[in-house]
């Protein structure tokens, strides 16, 4: 694995964050099999999963961005930059594909709402990429 590159305090606070993370998407998995045991279902067996953990990470991202824990400072080497120009790239790509997917799709009936699912998780995931990308970007002008 690559070295962080954070601090300590930031390493601390992203550490604390992530622990938090994992004990609310624990209890949210929990209070979900509680109320699928009273009768009540708000989503189709994989997708309630999938949508709670898609709010905890993203509520994780936020979290360590607003900390400044999430990019450490300096080391911009060109075969980082490659990297992730060529993992953005990919990212894009595959968000393209699925939304395409969904909007020429022959078939609009589905019973369940995992296409509205897969489109969000597209979507969301654009977002985080263009909000690492910016603030990254001004991560490296304030070091100039």
């Amino acid at each position: 694995m690559l070295k962080p590159n954070l601090d300590e305090r930031q390493l601390q606070k992203r550490n604390k964050i992530g622990n938090q993370t994992l004990l609310i998407i624990a209890y949210l998995l929990l209070a979900d099999m509680g109320l699928h045991g009273y009768g009540i279902q708000w989503l189709d067996y994989p997708f309630n999963n999938y949508f709670i953990f898609l709010i905890g990470m993203g509520s994780y991202l936020v979290r360590i961005m607003l900390q400044g824990s999430y990019i450490g400072p300096g080391t911009s080497t060109s075969k980082n930059s490659k990297q992730v120009v060529l993992a953005s790239i990919l990212s894009v790509i595959v968000a393209a594909c699925i939304i395409i997917l969904f909007l020429y799709n022959p078939s609009n009936k589905s019973e369940s709402d995992s296409s509205n699912i897969l489109l969000i998780a597209s979507v969301v995931g654009l977002v985080i990429l263009s909000i690492t990308f910016v603030i990254r970007r001004n991560n490296n002008r304030d070091e100039d």
